[in-house]
């Protein structure tokens, strides 16, 4: 048996830390789960603080308030325990037979990391458990970041509403699943 020799030499400083923040890190380690006590608090501050609530001047307390009907639809993602994003998903919506995604809503500093796909890959999960063969949802139209993420998704535009809450238009997409 012919025996090789392997050298130990080790680059000088330390192993580099894993950026936390790569899709790729990220999809092994948050975990999804329905929203509990503890959590709505954070909910309703990640609300208050993201768009398009912000810009209404929407407060912690009016996020609490509108979050309570819906948190048996509320799904939370955390890292390492700390919530970083959430998403609502109903079994019914504007769309006959559709599961209906109210929100997506993402810690800001976890934007533009992947993070968004993989709620919206967790949402598609949750609706296919709800025995839904399609997911629908509402944008506004002149939220061209949004409006282009959910079109990679695979979501196309079915119709265009006006919002009953601003009067505003708003489009109202969908995707089989």
């Amino acid at each position: 048996m012919t025996m090789k020799r392997v050298d130990q030499h080790v680059e000088g400083g330390v192993a580099p830390v894993p950026d936390m923040t790569k899709a790729l890190d990220l999809k092994s380690q948050v975990k999804f789960s329905p929203a509990g006590d503890l959590e709505m608090a954070v909910v309703s501050s990640l609300r208050s603080d993201s768009d398009p609530w912000k810009s209404r001047g929407e407060t912690p307390e009016q996020s609490t308030e509108a979050l309570a009907k819906l948190r048996p639809y509320i799904q939370v993602g955390k890292l390492h325990s700390e919530v970083v994003c959430y998403v609502i998903i109903e079994r019914d919506g504007p769309v006959a037979g559709a599961a209906y995604m109210r929100n997506i809503v993402v810690k800001a500093e976890y934007r533009r990391k992947g993070l968004g796909t993989l709620v919206l890959n967790h949402a598609v999960e949750v609706a296919k458990g709800m025995y839904r063969k399609t997911l629908a949802l509402r944008v506004d139209p002149a939220n061209a970041p949004a409006v282009s993420f959910y079109r990679h998704a695979g979501f196309t535009t079915v119709a265009t509403v006006v919002s009953k809450k601003s009067g505003k238009l708003r489009l109202l997409m969908s995707r089989e699943l």
